[in-house]
């Protein structure tokens, strides 16, 4: 078939086939593929396609890939392995990416730091094992000025823990059932939550199984015993959260929960709370025969029963002693109120309550292995006009781990 062009529709295809067939005489003409075109005219052109245009070759079609536009979608890059939150390419369901949009928000408010002092590790799991172990001690005046102090057993677990970012599970073992068939007679556990911002911790102790007297008023010039005293019984719970001031260049979890990796030395003030419930008893009609006449009290039962609220100041220093090994020194005393139940010692009162926080680490980073030892002290002191009562329970664990 024929088709006549006006002059303007000539121009634009003249302009782009003029590379093809140029200008000529009424002779000229030219072909691409099945179009014929002949000028006879300057000014005008004649443009004619063939019907019989060849029969198209039909080959093996292959699919396309299962590509899904604006993004990767999470699941694909979950199950390889390969998933990053803070990828802004990849697709979510509107749900889940509203999640994922807070938890980046939270990200960034919450642990943001200068990466010339501090970086990320650049691993979102950890695998570690751990050997963990605790006393609680005990030191009185007793009315008589007599002095008595007194120590648990250590008590030892064994355990391994499994952490992917924030959350972690594990379990642990207690040895005591290894040596021995007795009842086990204490129990411990921690929860704790770190973040450049604030560190909070939730803590539990309890011990029924005694405790042994090291000394006892004028019993043996007061010199150091060992005496055993299963009249002891302790009942510890208590929240504490604080705030790091320094938190663009302090970081807690670097030695303490080995998520970041502190370059170069650094401290930080801190302040926050804590909330104790304690309640500590003693009871002296089971003391040993030999040491009753030392004591200068009646032989009865005595408890401890009370809760304080406090205001907790305090100040942590990392030292980094090479680029791969850190210490950390932290202290954070705290003052406040105590209220002692109605079956406390001396009746329901209200008295001023002082405690004491302190921890120290040693943490050895060698590539994506970590390995840490690391020691804490929770103190609280009960003080009367009567009585004064200091216990604490101490904790030293050793950590060997790998980030992947």
């Amino acid at each position: 078939m024929n088709i006549r062009f006006t002059l303007l529709i000539f121009i634009a295809f003249f302009s782009t086939a003029m590379p093809l067939f140029g200008r000529g005489n009424a002779a000229d003409h030219a072909v691409y593929g099945n179009v014929y075109a002949t000028g006879k005219d300057p000014d005008l052109i004649d443009i004619s396609y063939s019907c019989a245009a060849p029969t198209p070759q039909i080959s093996d079609l292959k699919p396309l890939p299962d590509a899904k536009p604006g993004g990767t979608w999470w699941w694909d890059l979950a199950k390889r392995g390969k998933l990053n939150m803070q990828d802004t390419t990849v697709r979510y369901p509107r749900f889940l990416k509203f999640c994922v949009d807070v938890y980046n928000w939270g990200d960034r408010f919450f642990n943001s730091y200068d990466p010339a002092y501090v970086v990320g590790t650049g691993k979102r799991w950890k695998v570690r094992v751990l050997n963990d172990n605790w006393v609680d001690s005990y030191a009185m005046t007793l009315p008589g000025k007599m002095r008595t102090k007194m120590l648990s057993n250590l008590y030892s677990n064994i355990g391994g823990y499994i952490q992917y970012m924030a959350v972690s599970v594990g379990a642990t073992y207690d040895l005591a059932k290894f040596f021995s068939n007795d009842p086990i007679q204490h129990k411990k556990w921690e929860f704790g939550f770190n973040c450049a911002l604030f560190n909070a911790e939730i803590h539990y102790q309890e011990n029924t199984g005694g405790t042994f007297l090291r000394q006892f008023g004028k019993y043996h010039d007061g010199h150091l015993i060992k005496e055993r005293f299963p009249g002891v019984e302790l009942y510890n719970f208590g929240i504490e959260a604080y705030y790091f001031f320094n938190n663009k260049r302090y970081s807690h979890g670097a030695t303490y929960n080995f998520s970041k990796i502190q370059k170069r030395s650094q401290g930080s003030f801190m302040a926050g709370f804590n909330y104790n419930n304690l309640k500590i008893g003693f009871n002296f009609k089971e003391l040993p025969e030999n040491l009753l006449p030392y004591l200068t009290i009646p032989a009865s039962y005595y408890l401890f029963h009370y809760k304080s609220y406090c205001a907790l100041f305090g100040y942590g220093y990392n030292w980094v002693i090479k680029p791969k090994l850190l210490f950390n020194l932290t202290a954070m005393p705290s003052i406040g109120l105590s209220h002692c139940y109605e079956d406390s010692l001396e009746g329901e009162k209200f008295m001023f309550a002082m405690n004491i926080n302190a921890r120290m680490s040693l943490t050895y980073n060698l590539g994506n292995f970590f390995f840490s030892l690391i020691g804490k002290m929770n103190g609280h002191w009960y003080k009367s006009g009567t009585y004064s009562l200091f216990s604490s329970v101490e904790n030293f664990s050793a950590n060997i781990g790998f980030r992947f």
